[in-house]
């Protein structure tokens, strides 16, 4: 379903530089899925969840548009698989370093110390220092919004 393509598309994005997908980035990350969409279809994307306006996606934004593909299928199980593939120590939550490893290993890019502090400030809501399911699961659902 679309989870699964939206969790596969994630994973086949290759962003050159700075963490931010470009069109390419996205046409070929859509395709490396088996996700089928039209030139035009991903330039209205784009359009639509590029909020700073720059032409590319963001790590924030390429949330926005994971949660609208997940929309249609809001299983925990899913989300809990994703959740699972970041927290490399099995330990049920996500570290400054798992999530700057993930987003290196999906984004084909190094996040500096600061931005990685800039995504937990924004996603670690009770400041332990990690991120929980919970809170991944309620980033992803504040996305959808």
């Amino acid at each position: 379903g679309y989870t699964q393509q939206s969790n596969d598309i994630s994973s086949g994005i290759n962003a050159e530089y700075g963490g931010r997908l470009s069109f390419e980035d996205l046409r070929q990350g859509f395709r490396k899925s088996g996700f089928e969409i039209s030139n035009e279809d991903l330039k209205d994307l784009v359009e639509r969840f590029d909020q700073d306006g720059d032409g590319a996606l963001n790590f924030s934004e390429m949330l926005s548009v994971m949660a609208v593909l997940q929309k249609n299928n809001d299983d925990k199980s899913e989300i809990m698989k994703v959740f699972n593939v970041m927290d490399k120590n099995g330990n049920k939550r996500i570290s400054k370093f798992e999530l700057q490893h993930a987003m290196a290993l999906y984004c084909d890019t190094h996040f500096t110390d600061k931005e990685i502090d800039d995504i937990m400030v924004k996603v670690d809501f009770d400041n332990d220092g990690f991120i929980s399911f919970h809170e991944f699961a309620r980033c992803i659902h504040l996305f959808k919004k």
